[in-house]
């Protein structure tokens, strides 16, 4: 059977990407960028001038979204 009618949209997650100076700790978060990976060093520390590392890379929901999904575990 086929139904027809609106289709849900699926929201898509941002990206994001953790950078941690592997001399201080210093951690800064980005928009994830192609050709990223983990343990990939990306720069020199502006702290310390140590080596930057990328460290995780994970997604995100909007706020309104994570709620929503947060509700329906509680729920099921």
């Amino acid at each position: 059977m086929f139904f027809f009618g609106k289709k849900k949209k699926e929201e898509i997650p941002t990206i994001y990407t953790v950078e941690t100076c592997q001399n201080c700790g210093q951690v800064n978060r980005r928009i994830f960028e192609a050709n990223d990976y983990i343990y990939k060093k990306t720069s020199t520390c502006n702290k310390c001038s140590g080596i930057v590392m990328i460290t995780a890379i994970y997604g995100e929901y909007p706020p309104e979204k994570q709620k929503k999904k947060q509700k329906n575990l509680i729920t099921e």
